[in-house]
């Protein structure tokens, strides 16, 4: 699997078909959709109907990350959407483990999202149950930001209780990952990369691919 995950947040509303070739050229395997309700988050970003939309042309994978307050509702509606992955927020608080057995009952990974003022603790009880973590390393709702250097702590001490607790729990990274920080990000654990604005304003989207994927193996 491709650990670089693009957002397509990013990208221009009539460059989408163009960039996602560019993807799919670039063995990118799996493609990052902020969805974001208004309310949990300021925007609103994309509908479930993005997804069938999308396959209709490209063989992605896609991972749905669900800025929304009503996640027990929206759930549903992104499996039978077809989305693979599917991560909410645990500051929610409602109705988590219920999220996560719909989630997993219908054979998609279930991930859990944690904000960069939440303790990474609140997704201790749950790691042997999902299958992967979301750390923002920005505030979601807009693309653009700055990487918060605190995620790394934040990583390495998921990373410490992921290899205690015996989970194969995935450890994503998402919000201003770029060719400054995502070697560090690696070295302190993450293993899947959410990235967005460093990709889109890239004139060569093969020679930034390529890039990331030396830094993320070390070369």
């Amino acid at each position: 699997m491709n650990p670089i995950f693009p957002s397509i947040l990013s990208t221009k509303f009539f460059d989408l078909e163009s960039r996602l070739s560019e993807f799919a050229s670039n063995h990118i395997d799996f493609i990052h959709l902020d969805v974001m309700d208004g309310h949990f988050v300021d925007n609103i970003s994309f509908g479930p109907a993005t997804i069938p939309a999308i396959r209709s042309k490209f063989n992605f994978k896609f991972d749905s990350h669900l800025m929304v307050s009503n996640a027990d509702k929206m759930i549903p509606r992104y499996i039978e959407s077809g989305s693979d992955w599917i991560s909410f927020h645990v500051e929610i608080k409602n109705h988590i483990q219920e999220n996560i057995k719909t989630i997993k009952a219908h054979n998609r990974s279930a991930g859990l999202v944690v904000n960069p003022d939440t303790r990474i603790e609140a997704v201790f009880p749950f790691l042997e149950r999902i299958d992967y973590v979301l750390l923002m390393s920005v505030f979601p709702g807009y693309g653009g930001q700055k990487f918060i250097k605190s995620t790394l702590d934040k990583v390495k001490k998921l990373r410490d209780q992921i290899d205690q607790s015996g989970s194969q729990c995935l450890i994503q990274v998402d919000g201003g990952i770029d060719d400054t920080n995502i070697s560090e990000l690696k070295k302190a654990g993450a293993d899947l990369f959410v990235v967005g604005t460093f990709l889109y304003n890239s004139p060569r989207i093969k020679d930034t691919v390529d890039m990331i994927l030396k830094k993320i193996n070390g070369a």
